[in-house]
């Protein structure tokens, strides 16, 4: 009785360190991917960066292109408000 008991132990045992290297398998290459992908963000900041630099007026079109859309057609409205006040 012992004795199986003792196999069984050791069998539990072989399993949990199978695991346990699984999980640190797993792990590692957990990490790779999070620094392939930490320097895929890095190369993207990088040419956004760039990009904004080289091209200041795009880059201020692009980030305020809403406000920009909406005050264009505020004074639309406006000229044509005065100019049927007016004709």
């Amino acid at each position: 009785m012992a004795d199986e008991q003792e196999q069984w132990l050791i069998d539990l045992e072989k399993e949990n360190n199978e695991r346990l290297a699984q999980l640190a398998e797993d792990q590692l290459a957990k990490d790779k991917l999070h620094a392939i992908k930490a320097e895929e963000v890095r190369e993207k900041t990088l040419a956004a960066e760039k990009f904004n630099i080289e091209h200041p007026r795009l880059s201020f079109l692009k980030r305020y292109n809403v406000i920009i859309i909406m005050l264009l057609g505020v004074f639309i409205t406006a000229a044509f408000n005065i100019s049927m006040f007016i004709g």
